[in-house]
């Protein structure tokens, strides 16, 4: 496994500029947003450090690059577990990094928010950004970089459907206004933290299950 984690930071390294350049924007949307822009920066984050991790994965299937790879001392498990410490990697650098610079410009502000509020909005964003990545993996693992380009427009689609939909019954019906009325008072007797829990507990099984399904969907003969 010592030789893939060595190729993808080989890999990596060569978009540096892209990663630093958008920690620089994250930041300018926490000067701009003020509080909101923990969310918003930490969302532009995660997923750039994500997607970087699905190009590692797809330059590993250019040009039938997987029959080669597996043909060395490295079985197919081997490389889906790594893939997959990568992409958790990815996800759990990018809530320390903007936690970390959120509460440097919390200070600098005068911002009234403790580190364990700013990281529990960091690590809402980025468990439910793991979550899509999880179901988008897989589909990749069985049919290509270019097929997966589609499907990600299909799922982005979707959650911004779902996102929008929900804003609107929220705001039109008094169903959606009951279920956040709920939800918001679960938080407040309870804490985010028993949110983030059982959001957690989710991603977890649904985890698995994307690991199960990459096992039995990924055929490096046919990448």
């Amino acid at each position: 496994m010592k030789g893939l984690w060595l190729q993808d930071y080989y890999l990596f390294k060569r978009q540096r500029l892209a990663v630093g350049l958008t920690w620089g924007l994250t930041t300018l949307c926490l000067l701009w947003f003020g509080q909101w822009g923990i969310e918003i920066g930490m969302g532009i984050f995660a997923v750039m450090l994500s997607m970087l991790t699905l190009s590692l994965l797809s330059a590993n299937q250019q040009n039938h690059g997987l029959k080669f790879l597996l043909t060395l001392p490295i079985t197919k498990q081997t490389y889906l577990h790594q893939k997959y410490l990568l992409l958790f990697g990815s996800v759990g650098s990018a809530v320390l990094i903007m936690t970390g610079t959120t509460w440097v410009i919390a200070r600098w502000q005068r911002w009234q928010l403790t580190l364990a509020a700013i990281f529990q909005q960091a690590y809402l964003v980025g468990i439910l950004i793991l979550a899509v990545l999880v179901i988008i993996v897989p589909y990749q693992l069985k049919h290509g970089p270019e097929a997966t380009q589609t499907f990600m427009s299909v799922v982005g689609a979707a959650i911004g459907a779902i996102v929008g939909g929900s804003y609107l019954c929220v705001q039109r019906t008094a169903f959606g206004q009951n279920i956040f009325n709920q939800i918001a008072a679960i938080v407040t007797q309870h804490g985010l933290a028993s949110l983030l829990l059982t959001i957690t507990g989710l991603v977890v099984i649904l985890l698995g299950y994307s690991y199960y399904r990459s096992m039995i969907g990924f055929h490096p003969s046919d990448a």
